[in-house]
């Protein structure tokens, strides 16, 4: 059983108080073996903390960062550029004691604005030492429900974006020197593989576009449990959230439902429409799937099958 450690932040409570949540998991439940995952933003790392990740955690850290929204004070814009100091500072110190970095980042509409240059982006990330990362696709709910003309993207536009984040990626990795780090950036090696499966008329999407989310993850929150991942699962009982919220008590079903308007989609065998949280159609032209990055992934992996083919 995997425990995604999440939140807001987790190490808020402190280390003391995780290390007893996860002891209280193993001993009430010997039978199971646990593993443990978490999201932190790093402000709270020190000694402690290392130490936590080292023993509990395989040595291995998932980190939250974005560029310009990450604040130290909500109230101060400014206060990003404390943040980045502080977490790319607490990153040096992770690598340095011997943890392994995963960083996940949103794909909001002010990260590709950000980083127009897609390879710099990349250049960010092994020369931090992180080998594995995850751009994740940003919903409307929450925090960027209330900002979402700033940082939401439509299905096209991510669809768009990410097109062209990929083409960049993939020419970037060819194109890097012998000797430099490797860099693993989900989804798009998640989306290669996609493709290469369909290429050989196998089945099994990646990631949010598998549809696994549905039936094999949970939530428990301070409200207790409730069944789905946290992009659903976030405003249910959530007295924040307004007066828009999503609430989807039966995945399966809710995917079933909509995956309806997929019959006929070359890309079905490999995706199920993406997160549940998205709207399948939001009237911009593009699925909630994306499907048009699913024809440039492919596109990229025929053409790269040639070349080799050719050489």
């Amino acid at each position: 059983i995997l425990i995604q450690w999440h939140g807001g932040e987790p190490t808020l409570f402190g280390h003391k108080w995780l290390e007893k949540a996860i002891l209280t998991l193993q001993e009430e439940g010997p039978e199971f073996i646990w593993k443990h995952g978490i999201q932190t933003n790093l402000m709270n790392y020190n000694e402690n903390w290392n130490d936590l990740y080292h023993k509990y955690f395989e040595s291995e850290v998932g980190i939250s960062w974005d560029p310009v929204i990450r604040l130290i004070n909500r109230n101060d814009p400014s206060s990003h550029e404390k943040f980045n100091q502080k977490f790319w500072k607490n990153v040096q110190k992770l690598v340095t004691n011997g943890l392994t970095p995963y960083l996940v980042t949103t794909a909001t509409k002010t990260f590709f604005d950000t980083f127009k240059n897609p390879s710099a982006f990349f250049d960010l990330l092994v020369e931090n030492g992180i080998q594995r990362a995850h751009l994740e696709r940003v919903t409307e709910t929450g925090y960027a429900r209330e900002n979402w003309q700033k940082i939401g993207l439509s299905n096209k536009e991510y669809s768009q974006k990410m097109q062209r984040f990929l083409r960049f990626y993939q020419l970037w990795k060819r194109n890097r020197n012998d000797g430099m780090p490797d860099l693993n950036l989900s989804p798009f090696d998640g989306l290669m593989e996609s493709v290469e499966r369909l290429e050989k008329n196998q089945t099994g999407g990646y990631g949010c576009w598998s549809g696994a989310c549905d039936n094999t993850f949970h939530t428990i929150d301070s409200s207790g449990y409730k069944r789905g991942c946290t992009a659903i699962t976030s405003e249910i009982d959530n007295k924040w959230a307004g007066n828009k919220i999503l609430n989807l008590p039966d995945p399966e079903k809710a995917r079933n439902f909509r995956t309806i308007s997929c019959k006929g989609c070359p890309f079905r065998p490999i995706c199920s429409s993406g997160c549940l949280a998205l709207s399948m159609d939001d009237g911009s032209g593009e699925c909630s799937g994306a499907s048009k990055l699913f024809e440039t992934a492919q596109f990229l992996y025929q053409n790269d099958s040639k070349n080799k083919e050719f050489a």
